[in-house]
């Protein structure tokens, strides 16, 4: 059985328990280090992503292709998804819970549809999900994208483009943050961009610096975060510039930025 072992890993908790069914044995952190997570920023559509949320066939690869594995990902209405997974197994799906989305693995069915949950370790969750048809349904979107597993040509792969867009990525991350955080906004507009803009800096990359051993910069960037969270849970009615130093976090992602270089 696998755990989460970092903030938000229940992609790769769920990546390391289907691995573990191909006879390859893993851990979340150990996908997320060899594949250099923890220095990959992106930006998909207008959200900026990190760490945890870098999932799915693109980033996975990153790993699998040199281990002699490749993901493919097929999208399925909610009409379809029960009868697929039936004979298709095991796969990686999201469901949605109390606590937000959630990737879990479809193992078996038997009349009903068992799943591996990702959990932490000592949370007293079970890693076991059994649903029915009719408790399945209502948890998943009108669309699922469906990840499988198959072996393939081990291929090493070259992440130095990825590390060389992370670079701009943040840079550019910061820009939106500057512009953004030097207005003064509608209270109610602050909460739509926490995971879009502030979420990489503040959030995930703290949790993969930490990962990565580079706990003082984990520490530095934790304070900007407090300061930040200190103004989300206030009246929201300043400016956010006054309360969270934007020449601070300019200069902390700065020293980011050189440790990714040093992965080049």
């Amino acid at each position: 059985m696998k755990y989460m072992h970092f903030k938000a890993s229940c992609s790769y908790a769920a990546l390391a328990e289907m691995m573990d069914a191909n006879g390859i044995h893993t851990e979340d952190y150990k996908i997320a280090l060899e594949m250099k997570l923890p220095w990959l920023f992106a930006k998909e559509g207008a959200s900026y992503i990190a760490g945890p949320m870098l999932q799915g066939a693109k980033w996975f690869n990153l790993w699998l292709i040199p281990h002699g594995y490749i993901m493919s990902e097929i999208l399925l209405t909610s009409d379809n998804l029960c009868q697929y997974l039936q004979v298709h197994n095991p796969a990686m799906l999201g469901i949605h819970t109390p606590h937000g989305k959630h990737a879990v693995v479809f193992e078996e069915y038997d009349g009903r549809y068992r799943f591996f949950n990702p959990t932490h370790e000592g949370s007293g969750e079970s890693p076991d999900l059994i649903l029915g048809e009719s408790e399945l349904l209502p948890m998943v979107d009108q669309t699922i994208v469906v990840g499988e597993v198959h072996t393939t040509e081990p291929k090493s792969q070259d992440i130095a483009p990825y590390l060389i867009d992370s670079v701009s990525v943040i840079r550019n991350n910061c820009d939106e943050i500057k512009a953004f955080a030097e207005t003064k906004h509608d209270p109610d507009e602050y909460l739509p961009v926490m995971d879009t803009l502030f979420r990489p800096l503040l959030l995930d990359g703290i949790s993969m610096l930490g990962l990565a051993g580079e706990t003082e910069l984990a520490h530095d960037f934790s304070l900007l975060q407090r300061d930040f969270m200190i103004f989300m849970r206030g009246s929201r009615t300043g400016v956010m510039g006054q309360t969270v130093s934007l020449d601070r976090l300019r200069c902390l992602s700065e020293k980011y930025i050189r440790l990714i270089e040093k992965q080049l």
